[in-house]
């Protein structure tokens, strides 16, 4: 019955904890039995020798004299054996206490951060148990530590990332309002076009600001007629570069498609291969961006030469590309790179959801 069941779990428990007390005790009564037999064969060869001396000399003792003697012998033989005794025990309890000495070391050690120190499991005691404890609570805190670590990482990553991404559309913005402060006239149509792009480089600084708050930046939005909004964010790269190199944009295999996409994470992807154009790219040759759909696949190519002047080395942490990887992986996409150290296509997949 449960009752009955309950109490036989508790009796094992109690006999479980007890084990060490009973492997004293047991220490105790080893070394009585012994201590005892070391008193009996003292005894009777101390007696034997004794009366054999007697016997030799001729001496022959009253009886109050034998029984001091053998009260005197057999006081000398109990000296020795509880001397025994104490020695057996201690000998026996120092091994749980040399054992006890280990774990407390290997606390100390863990209290130093020595992470590669373990405790030795000795038998199937308390103190084993113990050392169980203090092994596994030392494993836990490795790996809490490990976990943080990682976390930290991950989250300092994930902050540089999108203060990478920050930078572009902020670069954008100053650009726009820089020509609009330099060109003498422009027609309300140009007014209200670079307002309007500066508009949305904003909101999506704002986006970013707020993904650094902690506030979610990538979710999945509905796009109605995908190929005009790749022909805007093409027109879009192609005006932040056209200064600076020639640009090539490619469409002819972008059919037109409607889904749900990540449309600020596709700004961001578009905002890194600019800067990545711009930091890298040799300005004599163009740059090439190739959109294509087939209706489930979003593929986006940008391919350009490498520049060989110096400080256009590679980018040291990849931070843009990086963020190109998790935007990818948020739509189920990948990302491949290709460079032959000449030239540097990546190509970017992502997958529309319906």
């Amino acid at each position: 019955q449960p009752g009955e069941r309950g109490t036989m779990l508790i009796s094992g428990k109690r006999k479980k904890h007890n084990r060490l007390a009973w492997e004293i005790l047991g220490f105790m009564v080893m070394a009585f039995v012994i201590a005892g037999i070391i008193f009996c064969f003292l005894y009777s060869i101390a007696e034997s020798i004794a009366s054999v001396y007697l016997i030799e000399r001729q001496i022959f003792l009253t009886e109050v004299q034998q029984a001091v003697f053998q009260l005197w012998l057999r006081s000398i033989c109990l000296a020795a054996s509880c001397v025994a005794f104490l020695v057996l025990f201690l000998f026996m309890l120092g091994q749980k206490l040399s054992y006890l000495v280990a774990i407390i070391r290997g606390v100390e050690a863990l209290e130093q951060r020595d992470e590669n120190y373990q405790i030795p499991l000795k038998g199937k005691d308390e103190l084993t148990e113990l050392a169980q404890s203090i092994h596994y609570l030392s494993k836990s805190q490795q790996m809490l530590a490990q976990k943080e670590k990682e976390i930290k990482e991950e989250r300092e990553a994930w902050i540089r990332s999108v203060s990478h991404d920050i930078r572009t559309p902020l670069t954008s913005i100053l650009s726009y309002s820089q020509f609009m402060k330099e060109k003498d006239k422009l027609t309300q149509e140009e007014i209200y076009s670079y307002i309007s792009l500066m508009e949305s480089k904003a909101e999506q600084i704002k986006a970013l600001a707020d993904g650094l708050l902690g506030e979610e930046t990538d979710f999945w939005e509905t796009v109605d007629d995908g190929r005009l909004f790749m022909e805007q964010l093409a027109s879009e790269w192609e005006e932040v570069l056209e200064d600076q190199f020639s640009c090539q944009t490619d469409l002819t295999e972008c059919q037109k498609f409607s889904g749900n996409v990540s449309i600020r994470g596709i700004r961001r992807i578009f905002d890194n291969l600019v800067s990545n154009a711009e930091k890298y790219a040799d300005k004599k040759y163009p740059v090439e961006l190739i959109i294509k759909s087939d209706g489930e696949w979003l593929i986006l190519i940008q391919r350009n030469k490498i520049s060989k002047q110096e400080g256009h080395q590679t980018e040291s942490h990849k931070i843009g590309l990086n963020s190109i990887r998790q935007i990818a992986k948020f739509h189920g996409g990948n990302v491949q790179i290709n460079s032959d150290g000449d030239t540097f296509e990546i190509e970017i997949s992502l997958q529309i959801r319906f």
